[in-house]
């Protein structure tokens, strides 16, 4: 802990847990900080036949789009999850049950993304030093500066380089000896931001893109701690990049077949070095 001022924080999550890992760095952050996490804004739920509709409307769209993807998505759904990825109630972090729960529903933003209703923002911008978003999905709007230190979010690539998704996929492609982990408070601009912290994960001896995702997920859990810590810094001000990577997205058709080739061929290799 510091002697620099407590900060306030907001989270914005899609439900009532997350994964292990986004946990693990919130209790972190609250743990090794003078952040406390004040409020809790949640996504309201659709209903139960509303969410089946939504979740087979978009799973249709999805596949039509990136059919050979969404193969490779429903075999791993037969896998089970690692233990980064198993979802634990939130309730578990520090301070979180006694915070103040804010339930509301996204506004479809312009183009992409989704804003919070002004209501929402406001009672945000009243309370929060900075947020976090776990959530919500693309976030646009009001809200983005209504906390003192902005919304930060995850990325797991360098923005200068890589942005958009699958994170870690492409320079797991292209051969890469490194990946980079970015925390950036949030902007209009897709993955974007300004830069608040940057590190990178060496890969070179990662044999798949799944452990590449792990090995990041092992790095991410303490990158909240190093935020906070620099954000409550007088002398620090996050960086606005200089140039952004081209914006990716989900792969299709030669990009599919290049990684089931490449991530299969290493998995072989990993058995037959064990035996």
């Amino acid at each position: 802990m510091t002697d620099r001022p407590t900060l306030t924080t907001t989270l914005l999550v899609n439900c009532a847990t997350l994964p292990r890992w986004q946990r693990d760095a919130l209790q972190r952050m609250v743990t090794e900080t003078d952040a406390e996490i004040t409020q809790v804004v949640l996504r309201d739920q659709v209903s139960r036949e509303d969410g089946v509709t939504d979740f087979l409307r978009d799973a249709r769209n999805r596949f039509s789009e990136y059919p050979l993807w969404s193969l490779v998505g429903i075999a791993r759904t037969v896998t089970p999850d690692p233990t980064h990825k198993r979802q634990v109630p939130i309730t578990t972090i520090s301070g979180v049950a006694s915070a103040e729960w804010i339930h509301c529903q996204p506004v479809p933003a312009d183009g992409l993304g989704n804003e919070l209703p002004q209501n929402v923002v406001d009672r945000v911008a009243a309370e929060a030093d900075v947020a976090v978003r776990f959530g919500f999905g693309i976030l646009k709007g009001a809200v983005l500066g209504a906390p003192t230190h902005g919304v930060l979010s995850y990325h797991f690539g360098d923005i200068r380089r890589y942005r958009g998704r699958p994170g870690g996929f492409w320079e797991f492609l292209a051969d890469e000896d490194h990946v980079g982990v970015t925390v950036q408070q949030l902007s209009e601009t897709l993955d974007g931001g300004r830069i608040v912290v940057l590190e990178h994960v060496d890969i070179a001896d990662t044999d798949t893109w799944q452990c590449i995702r792990k090995r990041c997920v092992e790095r991410a859990r303490g990158l909240l701690v190093e935020s906070v810590d620099r954000l409550t810094d007088p002398t620090f001000s996050p960086a606005e990049p200089a140039e952004t990577g081209k914006l990716q997205t989900l792969p299709q058709g030669g990009a599919v077949m290049a990684y089931l080739f490449k991530n299969n061929r290493n998995r072989v290799r990993q058995l037959v070095g064990a035996v």
